[in-house]
């Protein structure tokens, strides 16, 4: 009874740091610094974090040469891309928004896997996910008289965001390299997008590298390392402990949270098309979510 109550509140804990996440990146986002300075700096940042954790648990940390396209394809889809997708999208759609259109990167990564034969779907999760797509269409219609203006361009930015994360889901399943450990390919990724991102920093910034903002704007920084730190050791314990089926019914709590930290600390209205987004999303997620039984009692599509 206890393990169960532990494994729960770890799993709780890890939807709300994931919520807040989105808070913090429009933090981020409204700084001031440019957003090549923040991605380099996190990028560099979550490096140094899962190469020690790499270290520390595994004991070892192999980065060879061969592995260079595998390790730069994943940095592309699953860090540079998605963040600055991110960063352009939260300060016009609000951090509640972004966490409800993130949280379609299960659906999506369903969507693509069954289409590169990597998976099946059945009628249960084809439903889920077309219902997942259509949670997003109360957001739109509340706010139809701006899609035409920046908004509309912010959300066609944040529908990429999960898009880009279930490329990355897909990509990394098909070409995972054999005998690694988690650790050594986030490592290997972070490496990877440090390389694109270096020349992207160099080109943005010119002359003069270093912004000329307040050392107290790196905070956020420091905030979004932090919870990443977090979020990893949360992550994986609960995947060892708990299962990966376990661990995926983090995402009913992370958009719920995701919503109530954008209200707690940007004011964001909950709206009732807001709060009829989420209902719908929270029952596409439950809906596609993998079962004990990999959903064998159902008829498949494909």
């Amino acid at each position: 009874m206890r393990h169960q109550f532990q494994l729960y509140a770890m799993l709780l804990c890890l939807g709300i740091v994931w919520g807040l996440n989105f808070s913090l990146i429009k933090f981020a986002a409204l700084s001031g610094l440019p957003f090549s300075t923040i991605a380099l700096l996190v990028i560099l940042g979550n490096m140094i974090i899962f190469g020690a954790f790499s270290l520390i648990l595994t004991g070892r940390l192999r980065l060879p040469f061969s592995r260079v396209a595998f390790f730069a394809g994943c940095g592309l889809l699953g860090y540079l891309l998605p963040f600055f997708l991110e960063l352009f999208a939260v300060p016009k759609l609000g951090a509640g928004t972004l966490a409800l259109m993130v949280s379609l990167a299960p659906i999506t990564t369903v969507l693509l896997a069954a289409a590169a034969g990597a998976d099946k779907i059945t009628p249960r999760r084809a439903f889920g996910a077309i219902l997942g797509f259509c949670a997003i269409a109360p957001i739109a219609i509340s706010r139809i008289d701006e899609l035409q203006s920046g908004f509309g361009l912010a959300l066609l930015a944040g529908l990429a965001v999960p898009i880009t994360y279930a490329s990355y889901h897909v990509y990394i399943s098909k070409f995972w390299p054999e005998g690694y450990e988690p650790f050594e390919v986030a490592t290997g990724e972070t490496i990877g997008a440090v390389a694109f991102m270096v020349p992207i920093y160099a080109l943005s910034m010119g002359m003069d590298p270093i912004p000329d903002q307040p050392i107290s704007t790196y905070w956020v920084i420091g905030a979004l390392l932090s919870f990443s730190a977090l979020e990893v050791w949360l992550y994986f314990s609960l995947m060892r402990k708990g299962g990966p089926v376990f661990v995926a019914q983090t995402g009913y709590v992370s958009v719920t949270s995701g919503v109530i930290w954008g209200a707690l600390l940007f004011g964001e209205a909950i709206s009732p098309w807001l709060l009829a987004s989420v209902a719908i999303m929270i029952t596409a997620l439950i809906l596609v979510a993998p079962g004990k039984t990999a959903d064998e009692d159902e008829t498949q599509l494909a």
